[in-house]
């Protein structure tokens, strides 16, 4: 029972830095988040990356577009079954670009949906669906 509470934490853990990745541009941490072989999507957009490099790329080149991000996560659900899990949690993201007209903010709001696997490099991400809720703010602050 020990071990299932320290690989729960170890999960978050992975959430967590995520969203620090983001925020922080620290593109050398998110590529840890990731196995090799992982997948990413975007819910409803039908954008789907394979393969850690692609996902990396990907979410590095979006993530400097903006003048500043921060990523909030809650709601943790965690289920281990041996050395793979599923993950749940919820998210607020607020983006920031400055001197935009209509405004320099963009909020949203919704859900990561993770399988992990454990690796030598501890419990890694092998998939991520990110589905977006609901969003607050001006649109063209996630525009390319």
């Amino acid at each position: 029972m020990q071990q299932e509470y320290v690989d729960r934490a170890a999960i978050v853990d992975v959430a967590v830095a995520y969203a620090t990745a983001l925020d922080t541009r620290d593109w050398k941490l998110l590529g840890r988040v990731f196995s090799e072989d992982a997948s990413w999507a975007y819910s409803g957009s039908g954008e789907q990356l394979r393969g850690r490099e692609a996902i990396v790329d990907r979410l590095s080149s979006g993530g400097e577009r903006y003048d500043a991000t921060h990523h909030l996560n809650g709601n943790h659900v965690v289920a281990v079954h041996g050395d793979e899990a599923e993950h749940t949690c919820y998210f607020q993201a607020q983006h920031i670009r400055r001197g935009l007209p209509g405004g320099e903010n963009l909020l949203v709001g919704g859900r990561y949906d993770d399988r992990l696997r454990r690796t030598p490099d501890g419990w890694q991400l092998t998939h991520r669906v990110v589905t977006k809720v609901w969003s607050e703010g001006n649109p063209a602050v996630s525009a390319s």
